[in-house]
């Protein structure tokens, strides 16, 4: 190289190293997987029918300081949504992680009728999460295939003019908090208790809606909170330290 520069006169050195940096510099790669568009003077290049040009993978040559070129990808992207706390229906907190496929189907919207398509694809999908767990109980979290269901309705509305297609979007993993369990557990117990108890009432010919409050408490085991149907009525009972208004069992009757 530098026995070529050597010959070339001086005055023409300059203007021989502009030539080739500007050469270099025209020359654009859209990589496999890709998809682009030239703007000139800032401007989207578009056929004669004002469509916009898209620019296929392989070499681009730009007019340097005229054409710039914006690129991206329009391969399927996997975008994980980790650790998202969220209370559901039944005031339980959970910890649910979901994942997103996606991919896009029109580089001009994509790059052009949303700010940052990747980042807004995840504040909307967190947002949807959300507002789609927010309407279940913690039974409902068991059907992942309803939940993405409704994942997938409920983000298609959001990016419906994004250029994207989603793919899916699901639950890959849901747990409550260790608060959460313990409050979980506790009602599931509850409720296997009264199960095991209307049972038996049922196998020694008791009425099980008749049965004594204040006994259906003291048989299923305390500290409790349950609702028996008594002659009269749901019964509430409350499970709370003996004291001077209360029966010495612990159990206030309301």
């Amino acid at each position: 190289m530098i026995e070529f520069l050597k010959l070339i006169p001086m005055e023409f050195i300059v203007p021989t190293m502009a030539a080739i940096l500007g050469f270099i510099k025209s020359i654009r790669f859209v990589h496999e997987g890709e998809l682009g568009v030239r703007l000139r003077f800032g401007k989207v290049w578009r056929d004669k029918n004002n469509v916009p040009i898209i620019i296929h993978p392989g070499f681009v040559f730009l007019i340097p300081f005229v054409d710039t070129l914006k690129r991206h990808h329009v391969r399927q992207q996997t975008m994980r949504l980790d650790d998202q706390r969220i209370v559901i229906k039944d005031g339980l907190i959970f910890v649910c992680e979901a994942v997103i496929l996606y991919r896009v189907t029109d580089i001009y919207k994509a790059m052009f009728e949303i700010d940052d398509v990747d980042d807004s694809i995840e504040d909307i999908g967190m947002k949807c999460l959300r507002n789609v767990l927010q309407s279940c109980t913690h039974g409902d979290l068991s059907d992942f295939d309803k939940i993405s269901s409704s994942l997938v309705d409920s983000i298609r509305v959001h990016t419906s003019n994004w250029g994207i297609e989603i793919i899916e979007f699901g639950l890959t993993s849901s747990a409550p908090t260790p608060e959460s369990a313990n409050l979980l557990n506790a009602s599931i117990g509850v409720e296997l208790k009264l199960l095991a108890l209307e049972e038996a009432c049922e196998r020694r010919k008791i009425n099980f809606k008749e049965l004594d409050p204040l006994l259906a408490a003291v048989l299923v085991g305390m500290p409790l909170v349950a609702s028996v149907t008594s002659k009269n009525g749901p019964t509430e009972l409350t499970a709370t330290p003996p004291s001077k208004d209360t029966d010495k069992g612990g159990v206030d009757r309301k």
